[in-house]
C-alpha cells in the first residue's frame, strides 16, 4: 500500500522534478507510457520499474532527462543523454513519511483502469507538509494506475494533480535500464538543474 508515494511526492517536489522522479513500491516488473498533469501543465513519459528500481524518461526544456531511482538509497540520479552528464541529488525525506499504510484505509471499491483491475481509494489525510486529498486506483501488485486529487500546502498554496497509466507491459524489466551510463561526466545539481528547469538537492551534504 505503500506505492502512494508515487503520486504524493509529485505534490511535494517542485513541478519540474515531480514531471521525472517518482519514487513507489510496485511488487512486479513492468513498463508504461505515463502522463502527469499538475496544475493544468501536463507531463508526458515513460516509466520503467523493477521492485526496488526505476527508471523515468521525460521530455524537459528541450533535453530528456532520465532519471533512475532506487528504494534502498537515498540518493538519486539524473542521466542528461545530450550532455553526456550524470546528476547525483538527495531525495526528499517525504518518501519516508509516506510509508504511513493510512493512506489506503479507505478502499472504494474495484475498477479496471486502461486493461489493469485495480482498487479505488479515497484520500484524506494530513501530512506534516500539508493536506492531501483524492482518489487512487492502485493494482494489487502496486502499480499505482490512476490519480485525481489536490495537495494543499501549511502555506496554503493548492495544486492540483492528476496521473494515468497506460499502455502497461507487465513482465522484468533489464537491469542495464537502471544504472548510469559507464564514461559520462558527474556534475553537481547546480551546474545542470537550471538547464531543466529543476530544482534539486545536492547529494553531497546529505
Amino acid at each position: 500500500m505503500r506505492a502512494f508515494r508515487y503520486v504524493l511526492l509529485s505534490l511535494l517536489l517542485a513541478p519540474g522534478l515531480a514531471a521525472g522522479a517518482t519514487l513507489g513500491e510496485a511488487k512486479i516488473g513492468f513498463s508504461a507510457d505515463r502522463v502527469l498533469v499538475i496544475d493544468g501543465r501536463s507531463y508526458r513519459g515513460k516509466i520503467w520499474t523493477m521492485p526496488g528500481k526505476e527508471r523515468h524518461e521525460q521530455a524537459i526544456q528541450g533535453f530528456r532527462p532520465v532519471f533512475l531511482l532506487r528504494a534502498d538509497n537515498p540518493i538519486g540520479e539524473v542521466v542528461v543523454p545530450q550532455l553526456h552528464t550524470t546528476v547525483q541529488f538527495a531525495m526528499p525525506p517525504e518518501l519516508r513519511l509516506l510509508r504511513n499504510p493510512e493512506l489506503t484505509k479507505n478502499p472504494v471499491g474495484p475498477e479496471s483502469v486502461n486493461g489493469i483491475a485495480t482498487t479505488k481509494y479515497k484520500i484524506d489525510e494530513t501530512v506534516p507538509q500539508g493536506h492531501a486529498e483524492g482518489i487512487l486506483w492502485l493494482s494489487r501488485d502496486g502499480i499505482p494506475m490512476k490519480l485525481a486529487g489536490s495537495f494543499t500546502a501549511q502555506n496554503g498554496k493548492v495544486s492540483t494533480i492528476r496521473w494515468e497509466l497506460s499502455h502497461v507491459k507487465i513482465g522484468p524489466q533489464p537491469a542495464a535500464l537502471f544504472e548510469p551510463p559507464e564514461g559520462f561526466s558527474k556534475l553537481p545539481p547546480e551546474a545542470v538543474a537550471p538547464l531543466l528547469g529543476l530544482r534539486l538537492k545536492s547529494a553531497a551534504n546529505h
